[in-house]
């Protein structure tokens, strides 16, 4: 399926979701299904599957809209470290990475709509927040 990368200049990538590997070689361009970042070595989607939107991080997946996933997004500000976790009865991931502010000399996150411009599972953390984006979501991705 192929994915937007946006918080990578719009690039493209053929992304399998049954393994979570990605090719950057596109041979036909076609509309994305959703959206893609690599974290580190952590590949991570949110793309519309059977007219649920699906968060994948590697193999693991959740349906965004399913009311036993809860997701949590919060920045450490001593160690300027971000925190996201998805959580279920099923699984559960946690995620610790710099925060895309720690490198500002003096910077004080104290505009959280600055995250979901600035940091990917920020974006995820609104999307996950408000159902008609993910309604307007899935009707443009599918």
């Amino acid at each position: 399926m192929i994915l937007s990368k946006p918080f990578d200049r719009g690039d493209l990538v053929n992304f399998d979701p049954s393994t979570g590997a990605t090719n950057s070689t596109v041979d036909v361009p076609s509309k994305p299904k959703g959206n893609f970042h690599q974290l580190g070595q952590r590949c991570i989607a949110i793309y519309c599957e059977d007219n649920a939107l699906i968060l994948q991080v590697d193999r693991d997946k959740w349906d965004l809209s399913s009311m036993g996933v809860n997701l949590n997004y919060f920045h450490n500000l001593d160690s300027r470290t971000t925190c996201f976790e998805v959580k279920s009865s099923e699984k559960s991931v946690s995620l610790e990475y710099k925060s895309w502010w720690a490198e500002i000399p003096g910077f004080e996150p104290v505009e959280p709509e600055m995250d979901e411009d600035e940091d990917f599972l920020g974006y995820v953390f609104e999307i996950w927040k408000n159902r008609k984006l993910q309604e307007s979501l899935i009707r443009s991705w599918t």
